[in-house]
């Protein structure tokens, strides 16, 4: 039995998986990048840390303060975007506002993952596949509170799960998460009743609300292990 616990902002807890949900972008645009053939993908919390990276290790730098790329960054935090700047290959470094700093407070799980709505079913794929004891579904929150957007994301994985598999313990956040969802076959107009989804659009990337809804349009889970090198790489759930 996997036992589930959801926090709805970030914690060091300890677990054996953890899965990062920052569905308005962060881990939406890495499924992106993945998808269009990335090779590597480092998340850094620190604007200077993660310019400092990416010339080490001649990377794209993208990401985002205030939902718009910092000066010198190679492109921002768009799914839509990702999938255009021809990362086929390469290494880049991310760096955003609060999705980077649910992955620096995980990163002491054995499996870290990057989970969304647009790859929830893999998510839930590769978490049955690799059978840990526990996992923590993340939500990396806005500014230390609460969002709706990573809290659907985190719920579309337990509703994946749950259709897989019925031995599975589900904690009483975990349950009430699933319970926003249920009844529901496009997440589309709930993601947008969200604080940030509304913020997103007010600033021109409406586009990328709607691109973050979709469910299961990657088949890409974004993984780190612990004893790997601090940078995530595409693990391809199998099976139905």
């Amino acid at each position: 039995m996997i036992a589930f616990d959801l926090e709805y902002v970030p914690s060091r807890r300890p677990a054996e998986a953890v899965v990062v949900f920052d569905v308005l972008r962060m881990t939406t645009t890495a499924c992106a990048a993945f998808a269009s053939g990335l090779r590597e993908l480092e998340v850094v919390a620190d604007v200077e840390d993660a310019r400092a990276r990416a010339r080490a290790g001649d990377a794209w730098l993208l990401g985002e303060r205030d939902g718009v790329p910092p000066a010198g960054f190679d492109g921002g935090n768009s799914p839509i975007e990702a999938l255009a700047l021809g990362l086929e290959g390469r290494r880049a470094v991310l760096c955003t506002t609060n999705g980077s700093r649910a992955v620096e407070a995980a990163a002491l799980a054995r499996h870290l993952l990057l989970g969304a709505v647009v790859n929830a079913a893999a998510v839930a794929r590769f978490l049955l596949a690799l059978a840990p004891r526990d996992v923590r579904l993340s939500c990396a929150g806005t500014h230390g509170q609460a969002s709706l957007d990573d809290v659907i994301g985190a719920a579309w994985v337990l509703r994946e799960v749950v259709a897989r598999e019925a031995d599975v313990e589900l904690s009483d956040a975990a349950l009430m998460a699933l319970r926003l969802v249920e009844g529901r076959d496009d997440p589309a107009a709930l993601l947008a009743e969200a604080r940030h989804a509304r913020f997103l659009a007010s600033i021109g990337f409406a586009d990328d609300v709607a691109f973050a809804s979709r469910p299961n349009a990657f088949d890409v889970v974004p993984w780190r292990h612990s004893a790997d090198p601090p940078a995530f790489v595409v693990g391809r759930a199998s099976g139905g």
